[in-house]
């Protein structure tokens, strides 16, 4: 969440409306309405699996310029230990909701004056560092790729469409799972000494959304402090 939220900001500072799509959690939507108080912020309950009710969403929409496809989750164990449901749920969530997206915000993206589409993967799209990821790997894997067919389909419609791969970064959530002493210890391992912070990448998503990135697409853009290079 901190993640979109630190994104939705930036982009509400460049002047943009914002809409931020979430599942189930309305205690933690609640927070983000308190978080960013704008007029021009606004948090709707949507499954993105669901393809009916995601074509319903869009639809309803008037006018669109940018998508960022962020939603995503993970179940880990190892892989003859992990049912192929909860791969599929996986998958489901991280590749087939931004595939969703993606099919219905085309129509709203063609009448833009610049369009975007920035989706949002992982370093472990290149390189599974840890066991017991199998669908999370692949479907982030699989974002590299729908990224590169999307953006060579409608380069003719001019539509922007590009990938973030972040690497493992500080947020709540983080230092809810890992203790003080396993984040020091990753940190350390990384070549710039630190974990990614949230505005690393939102301040990336914001320039590939802005005219600054018109003549970037199709690329995966690693954001991971060097972490790749050992």
């Amino acid at each position: 969440m901190e993640l979109a939220l630190k994104s939705a900001d930036n982009l509400l500072r460049g002047g943009a409306e914002v809409i931020a799509i979430y599942k189930s959690d309305d205690l933690k939507a609640e927070e983000a309405k308190k978080k960013i108080e704008s007029e021009n912020f606004s948090v709707v309950k949507l499954d993105v699996t669901n393809e009916q009710e995601t074509k319903k969403f869009f639809a309803a929409l008037k006018k669109l310029d940018f998508l960022v496809n962020c939603a995503g989750i993970s179940i880990e164990a190892p892989f003859e230990e992990l049912p192929m449901d909860d791969i599929k749920k996986v998958m489901d969530v991280n590749l087939f909701g931004k595939m969703i997206c993606a099919k219905y915000a085309l129509p709203l993206l063609k009448k833009s004056k610049m369009p975007r589409i920035v989706n949002i993967a992982s370093r472990f799209a290149q390189k599974p560092f840890i066991e017991g990821v199998m669908g999370y790997c692949c479907s982030e894997a699989g974002i590299v790729m729908m990224t590169k067919v999307l953006a060579l389909e409608y380069a003719k419609h001019n539509i922007r469409v590009n990938c973030v791969s972040p690497s493992l970064t500080l947020t709540p959530m983080t230092e809810s799972v890992c203790t003080k002493e396993e984040i020091e210890t990753i940190s350390r391992k990384n070549p710039s000494g630190r974990l990614g912070r949230t505005e690393d990448i939102a301040n990336m998503v914001m320039f590939l959304c802005s005219e600054k990135a018109d003549y970037i697409n199709g690329e995966n853009i690693n954001i991971n402090g060097g972490i790749l290079l050992i």
